[in-house]
Parts: C-alpha cells; sequence; structure tokens
C-alpha cells in the first residue's frame, strides 16, 4: 500500500502561519492603547461598590470620589505599577491630589504588605480580586488611571505608567474641561 502525498498546501502552512504571527507581533509591538478612545471621556464615573482592601468589613463606594482626583488601578504584581508608585506619592504629597483605587485582580495580603513597604498615597484602596470593576472602568491593562473632574466626570484616561509629563498632560486636560 503507498503512502498518501500531504498536499502541497498543507506544507505551505506552517510558513503562512509564521508569516501570519509576524503581523500580529509587530501590530503588537506598535500598538499604542492610549490612542484609542475610551467610552468613558466625559461621562460619569461608574458606581462601584467594593471592599476595602484595607479593612474587608468596610464596602467603599465610588460616588464618594472627591474630585478633581485620580482614580487609579493597579496591583502589587504589576511592574508599571511598581514604577508609578513614586509618582503618585509624589502628586498626593506636593499636588494634593485625591487618588483613590482599585487593586485588581491581587492578593490581598501581599498588597497591603506592600503598601505598608512602599507608603500608601490613596485615599482608599478597593479590593476588586474577582475582575467585577473590568467592564465598568473598561480595564483591559495595569496600570491604568482615570481624571476625574469636580462633577465626578472622567477627563481622560492613562494606560501605563503615570510619569511626570504624562501627569502634567491630564492636568491641561482638565483644565481644558472646566
Amino acid at each position: 500500500m503507498a503512502a498518501k502525498r500531504a498536499p502541497k498546501l498543507l506544507l505551505a502552512l506552517p510558513l503562512v502561519m509564521i508569516v501570519v504571527l509576524g503581523v500580529l507581533y509587530f501590530y503588537g509591538l506598535t500598538y499604542d492603547p492610549n490612542k484609542a478612545s475610551s467610552r468613558l471621556i466625559n461621562k460619569q464615573l461608574p458606581v462601584l461598590k467594593l471592599p476595602s482592601l484595607l479593612d474587608t468589613d468596610v464596602l467603599l463606594d465610588s460616588t464618594t470620589v472627591k474630585g478633581p482626583a485620580l482614580i487609579n488601578v493597579w496591583a502589587s504584581w504589576c511592574g508599571a505599577c511598581r514604577t508609578e508608585h513614586e509618582e503618585l506619592k509624589r502628586i498626593t504629597k506636593e499636588e494634593h491630589v485625591n487618588i483613590y483605587s482599585v487593586d485588581y485582580q491581587d492578593d490581598p495580603v501581599t498588597a497591603r504588605n506592600w503598601l505598608k513597604q512602599n507608603g500608601n498615597p490613596f485615599v482608599w484602596v478597593m479590593f476588586d480580586g474577582a475582575a467585577a470593576a473590568g467592564m465598568p472602568l473598561d480595564i483591559y491593562s495595569l496600570p491604568q488611571t482615570y481624571l476625574v473632574d469636580a462633577k465626578g466626570i472622567i477627563r481622560a484616561r492613562y494606560i501605563g505608567a503615570i510619569t511626570q509629563p504624562i501627569w502634567l498632560a491630564m492636568q491641561k486636560q482638565l483644565q481644558a474641561s472646566e
């Protein structure tokens, strides 16, 4: 019995797959999520009710946010979140801006210890181990920060570590909306 020969198209399949994966990889390297608009810009901050990271018996409510403020979504396992932490502490201390946060898909003990060791710049920290804030806040990458005005309207979103130049740009967006 003669062995069947594979169709020529099947022989080309690995090459086609390599080309497709290469194109997707290149796109991923050049894609900037901050160029995509957010459906939340110029809308009221979504209502979230989650337990406090620091005291799980306390339920925190996003309607208590006093703007202008930042809402920072982070996790202790996130390298970029660790990078931006010093800038968030500086913003709170030197510029007296309220920063509220959502600890997202994290281990609560690790997150509490991390804040204890590195300082806590946040007014409060919601604990979101089950990703309940994912849909309301359009979270798809960490860190993610929203700028909320005095009326509770989201004026800007930034995906990635907050740096001083990014903070200055966010302030300009807030001033332009006033």
